[in-house]
């Protein structure tokens, strides 16, 4: 529960909270197996002592190997293995008031790039493992100077550290830069995105509300989570770092291998894992089997976020574990949507507190769908958005949904009025910066990339009415005109993203695409009216 008694919540740094919690020799960080090869053995906790030592060693590391510089806020990036290398840098990072830019492996050696010049970062930290992947990225960047990190075992260290201790107080170091993340860029231009120390406390401020229902912070107070989700995306920094310190989760940790079902399972069993953050396609893959499906029924809470949860995966679900879907972004943070009461017929719908995040829902035209906005408001407390533009008096977050035809004021996100699509792994793709490329085909009229919320892209295509006949009667022909145009979109998406020639729908001259006044594909709309085409692909 939250507030927790004897713990004065809000406006405090995270990283000096930590190192208040080091005093206390016992309180639990996060749980990691006794032995990766064989989690029967069990698990064994390491304290916020043990974090704040490793840290401190790191924090002397990054004296003695990052170029000096009368800078402030010095960045450097970092790249590795999922491993605590992560919030260990992170914390050490603080503690020596410098920036950790966390570019993912995922985008293009461009998009890194992209990122790190645009925050002026010419350093790039990397284990030897990562070295070959890394030095790809900086082949047309010279000035960019890649050092090698040491491993865990280096920072996590018995020996005890001098200690280097963060030396501001709240109003001194709240608004100072912290954390770059940056938005999807799977393909497209990824946008870098700097938390400063009080966007990092955004559970801090929930628990801090005296008027406050119930959230989603609230399922993790004091609870032990896992979560797949690595450190260098905004949740699982969120999850390793301000949920252990602030509310006093102890993050449970797998191997640094891929997360299988059958893994997965084990380390819900052997962490004893009481809440769980999933991928909804780890959580189908797991109710697939009867050990996968009783390890989530055996949680106190399931939450999932990026993409939506089948109906059949819930149904399996909800007699045994509440469902809680997550939402947030990069830019605007998590939204700590309110656990509502209608768990069983409105279990992917979200309750909304409008009061203290300045959320509002506005209308679209021609539709019964509304847009997410923030609106600025003094009496706010959860609104990091403005913090990160504070010259903007509201912000239009591009998500549109659609209010439950019964339980008004629960909300269930149907798209986006950009064209980003979401998959179910987590990953995506900018499809209005690819269409094009199929679009040059002479026999097309029209491309529409969708999948929202599957686990691989679709494609739709409408012919222009000049297109040899032959293509709209042989779908195997059409595949093999379009392969060299779908070849070329693929060299510039990441392997998880891809286009497929066995994805491939042909509208049918019954059911043409819907668009706007201006001429342009309705994506929402005319995804809608391919929906039975689309869920048939991934029967």
């Amino acid at each position: 529960m939250l507030p927790i008694p004897g713990v004065k919540h809000g406006r405090r740094i995270l990283t000096s909270v930590i190192e208040a919690h080091a005093k206390d020799k016992s309180e639990p960080w996060v749980s990691v197996p006794v032995d990766g090869q064989d989690l029967s053995q069990g698990y064994r906790d390491i304290s916020f002592s043990g974090l704040n030592n490793a840290a401190n060693h790191a924090a002397h590391w990054l004296r003695e190997n990052l170029p000096e510089t009368t800078e402030p806020f010095q960045c450097f990036a970092y790249a590795g293995p999922k491993d605590l290398r992560y919030p260990i840098l992170a914390v050490a990072a603080a503690k020596l008031q410098k920036v950790m830019v966390l570019p993912s492996p995922l985008v293009t050696a461009e998009a890194q790039l992209q990122i790190l010049e645009k925050k002026g970062c010419t350093i790039y930290l990397r284990p030897l493992s990562m070295a070959a992947p890394v030095e790809a990225v900086l082949q047309k960047a010279p000035h960019i100077q890649a050092i090698t990190v040491p491993d865990t075992e280096a920072f996590m260290q018995e020996a005890e550290a001098a200690p280097i201790n963060y030396s501001k107080t709240w109003d001194e170091g709240r608004a100072d830069p912290w954390l770059v993340f940056h938005t999807s860029g799977t393909t497209g231009n990824p946008k870098p995105v700097t938390y400063t120390h009080q966007m990092m406390c955004a559970a801090d401020v929930v628990a801090s509300i005296p008027d406050i229902g119930e959230t989603q912070i609230h399922h993790y107070a004091q609870q032990r989570c896992y979560t797949p989700l690595p450190s260098l995306h905004f949740i699982g920094m969120t999850l390793s770092l301000s949920m252990t310190t602030f509310v006093h989760m102890t993050a449970v940790l797998g191997p640094p291998t891929p997360p299988t079902p059958d893994l997965i399972s084990s380390i819900l069993h052997h962490g004893r894992v009481t809440v769980a953050m999933l991928p909804p396609v780890l959580i189908d893959a797991l109710c697939q089997s009867p050990s996968g499906l009783h390890s989530l029924s055996a949680l106190n809470n399931l939450h999932f976020a990026g993409a939506p949860l089948s109906q059949n995966t819930a149904s399996l679900l909800l007699p045994h574990v509440p469902i809680t879907p997550g939402v947030g972004s990069t830019e605007a943070g998590g939204y700590w949507t309110a656990i509502h009461p209608h768990r069983q017929d409105a279990w992917d719908h979200f309750s909304f507190d409008g009061k203290h995040t300045g959320i509002t829902f506005e209308p679209r035209a021609n539709s019964n769908l509304h847009e997410l906005v923030f609106v600025k408001r003094p009496s706010c407390a959860l609104q990091p958005i403005f913090l990160l533009y504070p010259d903007l008096d509201r912000f239009e977050t591009k998500d549109l949904w659609e209010e439950h035809p019964v339980h008004k004021g629960l909300w269930k996100i149907i798209g986006r009025t950009d064209d980003y699509i979401y998959l179910s792994h987590g990953d995506g793709l900018n499809a209005a910066l690819l269409e094009p490329e199929i679009v040059a085909h002479p026999a097309v009229k029209l491309a529409l990339i969708g999948g929202h919320g599957r686990p691989a892209p679709v494609l739709l295509i409408e012919l222009l009415p000049t297109a040899e006949q032959e293509l709209r009667d042989d779908h195997g022909a059409l595949v093999r005109s379009l392969l060299p145009y779908i070849e070329k979109v693929n060299t510039r998406c990441h392997e998880c993203v891809r286009l497929s020639p066995e994805r491939i729908i042909l509208a049918r001259a019954e059911k043409p695409f819907i668009t706007t006044l201006k001429g342009s594909v309705a994506r929402p709309q005319t995804l809608a009216l391919y929906e039975e085409e689309i869920a048939k692909l991934f029967k």
